[in-house]
């Protein structure tokens, strides 16, 4: 069975967003098992280089992560799948035996080049920029989504 990571850098910063995440991890939990992992973010200084706070984020997240797993960064230069793509990418890792799915989600500066380099898959919301508390609610209710059409239901018109 499939086994859903989350990987988030800091805290939500919004009380509803946070709601609306929990809402889809519990709705998403009925599918597959689900765990959430925060990863302490890098504090952002003037005229500290952004790379290297990339880095130390990105290093604590690939620590996190054990072998063999599926390891899927969200990247604004990742490949953008439609929902029903999604579901049958989820679908193919499920009839392949893959037991652990990471899903990263960097912070406000985004992931570093080792972290989307290590990645088994990179994929992007969209070509338009999103604040990434919003980027995590949008991930959690479409992977809700793709196991709501593997299994014909309603939710998806």
């Amino acid at each position: 069975m499939l086994h859903m990571h989350f990987v988030f850098v800091g805290k939500t910063q919004f009380p509803d967003l946070d709601s609306a995440i929990r809402r889809y991890l519990d709705r998403l939990s009925h599918y597959v098992p689900v765990a959430v992992h925060r990863v302490k973010p890098e504090r952002i200084v003037p005229g500290m280089p952004e790379d290297m706070l990339r880095n130390r984020e990105g290093e604590r997240i690939l620590k996190l992560v054990p072998k063999p797993s599926h390891l899927l960064v969200w990247d604004e230069n990742g490949t953008q799948l439609d929902s029903r793509q999604m579901s049958a990418f989820l679908d193919r890792l499920r009839r392949e035996g893959q037991p652990e799915m990471w899903m990263v989600l960097g912070g406000p500066l985004g992931v570093s080049p080792r972290l989307r380099a290590e990645a088994s898959s990179v994929f992007s919301l969209s070509r338009m920029t999103f604040p990434h508390d919003i980027a995590r609610l949008l991930v959690v209710e479409q992977v809700y989504r793709a196991f709501t059409i593997l299994r014909g239901e309603p939710y998806h018109k």
